[in-house]
């Protein structure tokens, strides 16, 4: 499964190896280089006493040398791309992983990690729209929200079909991919996937809370309450408690509103089963006002 990183200064020092797939070797790939001696090469200190020893080159500029010597060996590529998004040298970790790419389309971590900083750079620009528009409410900044926010969509959505493209088992690509088009507003396209990737046990609590939320967009109301009902009640794996809770919760808000009562006072007693204590008040008011309406 794919998910899309956490890009900072000390990411988990992991490396790839046999027994993970190589996608998922891929954004472990980003880890920090801990071998700090092999960062540097060491002078030759056995030669003649006339002659000045050499400057030791940092590994990033040893790993620049190789592949200017070696441009279809993937492995440079990879590490001088870790080593620069550790340093946060994003533009500089742009231009190597694409290269890479291009050269060695067949090396998946490569693919990855640089899938994985296209979305890390987004999701960025989006996080400094949106700080943007807070400190100075303008149409401008509004503006430029609008296009953060379209254009880590279609990021998203790229990433996600490319990937499940690569690997057709691996659903959760489906449920980022409907994640993308719900954002853009394409509903119909989302349900279209979300209905396959509650297939996937794992994945079909998230999966059907999701289609429930484009169902009442698209004012299928009957719909909704059906996906948010098995959204929350999933038994073999049972819901997160957060997708439970917020499966009822939009489920009561709208038999509420359809004045599906009976549906109401049941998605009301089943959210205050389980409920946040942030919420068991207004939910114990609810079903009181619910229960009312009988006499």
């Amino acid at each position: 499964m794919y998910n899309t990183i956490t890009m900072n200064s000390a990411p988990d020092s992991t490396n790839p190896s046999s027994d993970v797939s190589p996608s998922q070797a891929g954004s472990k790939l980003l880890s920090r280089f801990v071998d700090i001696d092999a960062l540097f090469t060491r002078p030759n200190h056995e030669q003649a006493s006339s002659r000045q020893n050499p400057i030791p080159l940092e590994r990033f500029q040893q790993l620049e040398q190789e592949i200017r010597n070696s441009p279809a060996n993937s492995q440079p590529y990879v590490e001088l791309g870790q080593i620069y998004i550790n340093q946060e040298r994003w533009n500089d970790a742009k231009r190597v992983l694409e290269s890479g790419v291009q050269l060695c389309p067949e090396c998946e971590p490569l693919v990855v990690m640089r899938e994985d900083l296209l979305l890390h750079q987004a999701s960025q620009s989006l996080h400094q729209a949106k700080t943007h528009l807070a400190q100075e409410p303008s149409e401008e900044n509004k503006y430029n929200l609008e296009l953060a926010e379209v254009n880590y969509a279609n990021e998203r959505i790229r990433v996600s079909r490319d990937r499940f493209g690569r690997h057709p088992d691996q659903k959760e690509n489906l449920f980022n991919w409907a994640i993308g088009l719900r954002q853009l507003s394409r509903f119909e396209e989302a349900i279209q996937l979300l209905v396959k990737a509650t297939e996937e046990p794992e994945l079909r609590a998230r999966a059907s809370l999701q289609l429930g939320m484009c169902c009442t967009t698209l004012n299928r109301p009957l719909e909704a309450l059906s996906a948010f009902r098995k959204a929350s009640m999933f038994r073999a794996p049972p819901p997160e408690p957060k997708i439970r809770q917020r499966a009822l919760e939009l489920a009561l808000d709208l038999a509420e509103e359809y004045s599906l009562i009976d549906s109401a006072r049941f998605y009301a007693e089943q959210l205050l089963i389980d409920c946040d204590q942030t919420i068991r008040s207004i939910v114990q008011k609810r079903l009181s006002h619910l229960k009312s309406l009988d006499l």
